[in-house]
């Protein structure tokens, strides 16, 4: 079993927050399947980000997840706009 954290920031709550609420609903989702197990699964598309050792991202539709994995756990860091993810 993993465990699915979101950093307890508030400016990574407001992140969250800020999406419309189908897409939360959606990362909701994807955190349940997530947290069962981290076999490759259809529904979700995970794929490493390049350039960052140990950064994945979590798609859904236009809006991603950027999170790390340590230790059996899984930690959130960013969500967002695929426009806006990706600018450091």
């Amino acid at each position: 079993m993993v465990r699915v954290l979101i950093s307890r920031s508030a400016e990574l709550e407001l992140e969250l927050a800020r999406l419309p609420r189908d897409v939360q609903e959606r990362f909701a989702r994807a955190f349940d399947e997530l947290e069962k197990d981290l076999k490759p699964r259809p529904r979700l598309d995970i794929k490493p980000l390049r350039g960052m050792k140990g950064t994945w991202r979590l798609r859904v539709g236009s809006y991603r997840g950027v999170f790390e994995m340590e230790a059996g756990q899984l930690r959130f860091t960013r969500f967002g706009h695929r426009k806006d993810i990706y600018r450091f």
